[in-house]
């Protein structure tokens, strides 16, 4: 097949879509398939064609809206033109328009709401995503639902990596043999001292003497950072790694004066998947405190590092982390179990390190790679035959 990958964001930038998107192409690549990718950027000079395999075409974030949604359909449509299909992970209501003037099928991954990720930024509805199914809405917030649906009712197929995203897509009214489940993966990773030696990819965390808690994600409200910021109170010889950017930086820094608490945090800003891991492998635990998850890939990240995984019970992730086995869960909000928990962790290094060993086992036999792949390979043939056979 030939299959053109779209996605709002891309490496150097962070975050699920920028690590799954670069490796799901390399591994449709070894498959036999021909890939090329549109993507956002915020920098045109990236050297791509001596990092990748297949043809990456940017179109830079940082300009006027109207004139990016227009540049971004003709990209699509020029990279489009001699593909089987569309395969979606992002700017979904441009690949509608493309791929209705191309005429071909599309494929959607959904990892999150729209609607209500907008709804939450512009300060229009505070409430968690399960809330946001069920409120009442006004003309804004129809209209973002609106925006959000119409690519998904004119799609083939729509992949959730978890059985909680499909239950809250199916409430979009969206019909649920569209929808198909595909758990992420988390690739193998270079041992931490071929990190340490691979030039661009080396990084270290400053030494420090007590325990390092570290925690990977946007800066953004549902990410629940300001709770895992006061917790440094209440451990004085513990530091927190924070990676990431994102418009609640200011806000966070605040805080962290307010605190008196700077020589304990340390903000690391945006970085690379790879270096992402070395600092995970450096820490002693790691903490996602959101009140929303779609599947958590860092999650499965944390675990592949091997350090023990904190999480509240949001979204998806309790597919991920089951309570006392493969991890700590904990309510969503609690700022004392968020506590109890780091004091656990940092109490009973046994229980750590049983936790640790669980989750490597779990990862290897439910996220693997290998089964994602031939997951995805199915749904994007299927959608090729049908559309084909339709001819």
């Amino acid at each position: 097949m030939k299959i053109c990958i779209v996605s709002g964001i891309f490496p150097p930038d962070i975050g699920g879509p920028a690590s799954y998107v670069p490796s799901i192409a390399v591994n449709l690549l070894e498959q036999g398939h021909s890939v090329n990718v549109v993507c956002l950027s915020d920098s045109l000079n990236h050297q791509d064609a001596d990092k990748y395999l297949f043809p990456i075409i940017r179109i830079p974030r940082q300009v006027f809206k109207a004139w990016r949604f227009i540049k971004t359909i003709t990209n699509i449509c020029k990279s489009a033109k001699d593909a089987d299909l569309l395969y979606v992970n992002g700017l979904n209501f441009e690949s509608m328009l493309a791929a209705w003037i191309v005429n071909i099928p599309t494929v959607h991954k959904i990892v999150g709401d729209y609607a209500w990720e907008r709804s939450q930024l512009w300060n229009h509805f505070n409430g968690t995503l399960d809330e946001y199914q069920v409120t009442h809405k006004g003309l804004l917030l129809k209209f973002l639902d609106w925006i959000r649906n119409v690519p998904l009712q004119k799609t083939t197929k729509i992949i959730v990596p978890s059985l909680y995203l499909q239950r809250i897509v199916e409430g979009w009214g969206i019909p649920s043999d569209k929808i198909v489940v595909v758990y992420n993966a988390v690739e193998a990773q270079e041992p931490q001292s071929a990190i340490a030696h691979s030039g661009r990819n080396a990084i270290a965390l400053p030494p420090f003497e007590g325990k390092t808690i570290i925690t990977v994600g946007r800066l953004v409200p549902w990410k629940g950072l300001e709770a895992v910021i006061k917790t440094m109170l209440h451990f004085p010889r513990a530091r927190l790694v924070v990676i990431g950017d994102g418009p609640l930086k200011s806000k966070l820094d605040e805080l962290i004066h307010k605190l008196s608490i700077s020589y304990q945090v340390l903000f690391m800003g945006s970085l690379p998947q790879k270096q992402v891991f070395a600092c995970l492998k450096q820490a002693d635990v790691f903490i996602l405190n959101s009140s929303y998850e779609g599947l958590p890939h860092v999650v499965l990240e944390a675990m592949t590092a091997g350090i023990p995984v904190i999480a509240t019970n949001a979204g998806g992730t309790k597919e991920v982390v089951e309570d006392g086995k493969t991890g700590l869960l904990i309510p969503v909000g609690d700022e004392l179990a968020l506590h109890a928990a780091l004091e656990k962790i940092f109490d009973q290094p046994n229980l750590a390190q049983i936790l640790v060993s669980n989750a490597s086992e779990s990862v290897q036999s439910r996220f693997s790679n290998l089964n994602m792949i031939s997951q995805l390979e199915n749904v994007l043939s299927q959608v090729n035959f049908l559309a084909k056979a339709s001819f």
